[in-house]
């Protein structure tokens, strides 16, 4: 399936953004699981695009994709225990506040980061969608921060304006 295919299966659906990701939330929390296949939330932001094409970095498409697995991954009992999980509410949001949030590169994700959670992006994720093995820009898990000096590390890129790079 190719991603303009894949783009166009996702599209074909009307519920909003917030309107999926909270019928994923559902499904997880009624049956354990989601059977809702991966979704769009919208465009990969400029900030991460741009920092992509200046330092090498391939970008699956255009698209920044959530999945129920990856959902159901950062609302995951282990992560409760530890005080970790990111609240429903957060998790609808995500899809707007992540423009206000800073983002960071650590070498091989992107984090989306405000002082309380953290959202890590693939920026070339392989999953199944229908049987077919395709490559997206996904959502991979989201945690609260814990420590809060986390990125003043060299390990993370903060990610400024448009054109920052990773020298």
């Amino acid at each position: 399936m190719s991603l303009i295919c894949l783009r166009k299966y996702m599209e074909s659906d009307k519920p909003t953004i917030e309107e999926q990701i909270t019928a994923v939330l559902i499904d997880i929390e009624q049956k354990g699981f989601s059977a809702i296949q991966p979704f769009s939330i919208g465009d990969v932001e400029l900030r991460m695009k741009h920092f992509a094409q200046n330092n090498g970095i391939a970008l699956a498409c255009e698209q920044l994709y959530m999945s129920a697995k990856q959902l159901q991954h950062c609302m995951r009992a282990s992560k409760g225990v530890k005080g970790l999980v990111v609240s429903a509410d957060e998790l609808v949001r995500f899809p707007k506040s992540r423009f206000k949030m800073d983002l960071y590169y650590d070498g091989e994700c992107f984090i989306y980061t405000d002082e309380v959670s953290k959202f890590i992006i693939h920026p070339n994720y392989k999953m199944k969608v229908n049987r077919e093995q395709v490559k997206l820009v996904n959502f991979i898990t989201a945690t609260r921060r814990i420590d809060k000096k986390e990125f003043n590390g060299k390990r993370y890129v903060k990610i400024e304006n448009a054109h920052p790079s990773i020298e």
